[in-house]
């Protein structure tokens, strides 16, 4: 692959004929730490030629055309040392994707995604951006735009070619490394707007079409350990004063947040709810650290556990 520019980081963009993928790239934004890679799913091509790289056209879904994107292109994994891969109904800046960059690596983190702003829709509350952090470690991140150590990526993209909707990876790949802990987190310095209505979109048409039913992937991924999460967690967290607080603390302050947020939210019942259970699960969940998925024996899994 011939490359126009490269800077040390990568985004690669899904895209198709109604991205805001411009958002990402407008004009007098700052000087970008990162190149862009457009991977098109839609058809009106004019207006999907300001990438850095030379455009790739994949009809497939996002999770399929990554693994090939990179299999045909494995290079790239060791010219940039982290991967972005957004939706391309997001809304970011290039200021807010160069400090995703610099705060996975001024933290080393192996993967992490921006938190989602007050008025995006979500499925999961406890991503909402809490204001009080600079990050939260988790022991999930959402497949919208995650931001994945190039190393590991490579290590996981066989989940990709198998598990082609995405449903279900999302549980698992904050927690295949080696020794997870504080690997993972949400960002909340930087939030992005998730402007598509849930379960919404071309990618949810294709699933109707060839009648998936992305549920039963869900089911089948976990099904692959013994010891699946149970809940989406967060175990600690740094404030925006730099000082790195306890499971505990991290939990008051992100579920009265969520609390607080919850009437504003586009969930208000399930951020409310969230909020309250991320409090209780000061208890139920005290001291919790996460651990590395055991692949049950004779199953796929044993594959997607690096030994990092």
């Amino acid at each position: 692959m011939s490359i126009k520019s490269r800077r040390r980081f990568l985004v690669v963009g899904r895209v198709g004929d109604k991205s805001l993928h411009d958002n990402w790239i407008a004009e007098g934004s700052s000087e970008r730490s990162w190149d862009l890679q457009l991977n098109a799913y839609g058809h009106d091509l004019s207006r999907i030629q300001n990438g850095d790289l030379p455009l790739v056209v994949d009809r497939g879904t996002k999770w399929d055309s990554i693994f090939r994107y990179f299999s045909s292109n494995p290079e790239l994994l060791d010219l940039y040392e982290y991967v972005m891969l957004p939706d391309d109904d997001v809304i970011m800046s290039a200021d807010d994707i160069n400090r995703v960059f610099e705060i996975v690596v001024e933290h080393d983190l192996t993967i992490a995604q921006p938190s989602l702003s007050l008025d995006s829709y979500i499925s999961y509350p406890i991503l909402l951006q809490s204001k009080q952090f600079r990050l939260r470690y988790t022991n999930f991140i959402e497949s919208m735009a995650c931001c994945i150590k190039s190393s590991y990526l490579r290590q996981i993209l066989p989940i990709f070619e198998r598990h082609f909707t995405g449903w279900g990876t999302d549980l698992i790949w904050a927690l295949l490394m080696k020794d997870p802990t504080f690997c993972a987190a949400v960002i909340d310095e930087v939030s992005m707007k998730h402007t598509r209505p849930l379960y919404t979109g071309p990618l949810y048409s294709a699933f109707s079409e060839h009648k998936i039913d992305p549920s039963i992937e869900v089911s089948n991924i976990l099904s692959c350990f013994d010891n699946a999460p149970k809940a989406m967690l967060i175990y600690g967290g740094i404030l925006r004063d730099g000082r790195a607080v306890s499971d505990a603390e991290a939990r008051i302050r992100n579920g009265l947040g969520l609390l607080a947020a919850a009437s504003r939210s586009k969930l208000p019942y399930a951020t409310a709810r969230m909020g309250a259970a991320t409090i209780l699960r000061i208890i139920s969940y005290y001291g919790y650290r996460p651990e590395r998925l055991r692949p049950v024996s004779g199953s796929e899994a044993e594959r997607w556990c690096t030994c990092e």
